[in-house]
C-alpha cells in the first residue's frame, strides 16, 4: 500500500476541499512535482513571511576608522560615488624584490589584508626593492611587530625599516555596511537585512531608512556581485495568495527569478507568487522520507518547490490557489522535464563510462559538488575502479586510437 504524505499535515482540511487534482509520475531525477490541475480552496489564514539574511558585518574598532569615508557624504540620499575617495596613512615595510615573496609568506599575519587593495606596492626611490603595506592595527611601529615576523627579517638578513605610505581608498574598495554607516545619520540602526532570490534583493526598510532607500538599493546590488534588482517590501503579507506589494529600490526591475534548489533549477514571478528561501531544508527533509510506491500529498504546492528530487519513482498530487503559482508549477516541471528523458546523474555516468572504457551503470553514485559559475556544475562520479579497467593491457593511447 502506498504511503501518504503530507507536507502540511496541520492543513489537510483544506486539501479535502480540493477538486480536480491531476496524478502524474515522478521519476528517478532532480525534479520538483507532478502537473496539476489548478484546484478550488479555501485561503490559508496564517501568515508566513520570508526570513531576512543579515547584511552588515561586525568589524574590529581599527579596522572601521581606517575605512571610515569623509564625513561630506553624511546624509547623501542620491548615491555619490566619487565622494567616496579619501586617502590614508598605512605603514609600509621595505623588503628587497629577491626575497619578496618568501617574506609576504612569512609576514601574513600583519599584511594589509583588504580585497581590492594590492598589499605589495613599488618603492619609488628604489627599483630592487618593493613595500608590504602592513594592518595599522597590528603594527603601529618597530617595537610592535612580533618575534615571529622579526625572526624571519633577520634570517634573511633585511633591515626591519618601516615607512609611512599614502593609500588611496574609494568607493569599490568599501563594504556595504561601511558605506551605510557614513551615510545614515549617526546613532541610527543601520542594520537592514535582505533575501536573496535569484538575481533579486529583496528588503523590509524600516521607516527611518526610507528616505535613503535609493541609495541603499544601489549599495546593495553594487556590493553583492549577481544582484540586479533590489525591491522593499511595502505592505504586510495580507492578501489572499500571500504575495506583497513591493517598490523597485535599484535594477532593471524583472522580477523574473531562477533559483536552485537540491538539484533543481526552478523559475517564477517573484511579485505574484509566495516564496520563503527558508523552507529548502523542509523540502529535503520530506524527500528523505520518501520511499519507491509512496504517494505525495502537496496541498500547497505553490510553483513547485515541493518534494525534490524524489528517490525513485512515486506519484505527486498537488494544487494551489494562485492561478500564477499553477503557471508557473506547469513551467517548472517542463523546465525539469519530468518525463525523465534528459537526466544529468545519467548523462554523466554515461561521459565516465566512456572515458573509462568500461559501463558504469549501476555501479557507482553521483552527487552534486557544487556550482562554480551560472549555468555550469561540478559533479562527482564515485566507483571502485573495474577489475577489466584494473588488469587491462590497453593505454590510452590504445583508446584515442580506436
Amino acid at each position: 500500500m502506498a504511503t501518504v504524505m503530507l507536507r502540511s499535515a496541520f492543513r489537510f482540511h483544506t486539501f479535502v476541499k480540493t477538486q480536480n487534482c491531476v496524478n502524474l509520475p515522478c521519476w528517478l531525477r532532480p525534479l520538483s512535482c507532478g502537473v496539476l490541475k489548478q484546484a478550488a480552496a479555501q485561503p490559508c489564514s496564517s501568515q508566513r513571511a520570508c526570513v531576512s539574511e543579515p547584511m552588515p558585518e561586525q568589524q574590529s574598532g581599527a579596522d572601521s576608522a581606517l575605512y571610515t569615508p569623509p564625513p561630506g557624504v553624511r546624509g547623501m540620499t542620491s548615491l555619490d560615488r566619487e565622494a567616496f575617495t579619501w586617502k590614508v596613512s598605512v605603514p609600509a615595510l621595505r623588503l628587497p624584490k629577491k626575497v619578496l615573496n618568501q617574506l609576504v609568506k612569512s609576514l601574513k599575519r600583519v599584511a594589509l589584508q583588504r580585497p581590492g587593495i594590492k598589499r605589495v606596492v613599488e618603492d619609488g626611490d628604489d627599483a630592487d626593492h618593493r613595500l608590504l603595506l602592513l594592518d595599522p592595527a597590528s603594527v603601529s611601529s618597530p617595537s610592535s611587530l612580533g618575534d615571529a615576523e622579526t625572526q624571519a627579517l633577520g634570517k634573511l638578513g633585511v633591515a626591519l625599516e618601516l615607512r609611512d605610505y599614502e593609500l588611496r581608498l574609494t568607493y569599490e574598495n568599501l563594504k556595504s555596511e561601511e558605506v551605510l554607516r557614513a551615510v545614515l545619520p549617526e546613532g541610527q540602526d543601520i542594520t537592514s537585512g535582505f533575501s536573496r532570490v535569484g538575481h533579486i534583493a529583496h528588503l523590509n526598510l524600516r521607516e527611518h531608512l526610507l528616505p535613503y532607500r535609493s541609495l541603499i538599493g544601489e549599495v546593495i546590488m553594487d556590493k553583492n556581485p549577481g544582484v540586479t534588482c533590489v525591491v522593499n517590501k511595502t505592505n504586510t503579507i495580507d492578501s489572499t495568495y500571500r504575495n506583497f506589494q513591493m517598490e523597485v529600490l535599484a535594477g532593471d526591475g524583472n522580477m523574473v527569478a531562477k533559483v536552485r534548489e537540491n538539484g533543481c533549477v526552478y523559475e517564477f514571478d517573484f511579485s505574484r507568487v509566495y516564496w520563503n528561501p527558508r523552507l529548502s531544508t523542509e523540502h529535503e527533509r520530506v524527500v528523505a522520507l520518501l520511499r519507491p510506491g509512496d504517494t505525495v500529498l502537496d496541498v500547497f504546492a505553490g510553483w513547485g518547490p515541493s518534494p525534490s528530487p524524489p528517490p525513485a519513482s512515486c506519484a505527486v498530487l498537488a494544487n494551489d490557489l494562485n492561478p500564477e503559482s499553477h503557471r508557473w508549477l506547469l513551467h517548472n516541471c517542463k523546465l525539469n522535464k519530468v518525463d525523465g528523458k534528459d537526466d544529468p546523474q545519467r548523462d554523466v555516468t554515461e561521459r565516465a563510462s566512456a572515458s573509462l572504457g568500461s559501463p558504469l551503470e549501476g555501479r557507482c553514485s553521483v552527487h552534486l559538488v557544487r556550482n562554480v559559475a551560472p549555468n555550469k556544475e561540478m559533479m562527482c562520479v564515485s566507483f571502485a575502479l573495474p577489475k577489466e579497467v584494473l588488469f587491462s593491457n590497453e593505454t590510452a593511447e590504445d583508446t584515442l586510437r580506436t
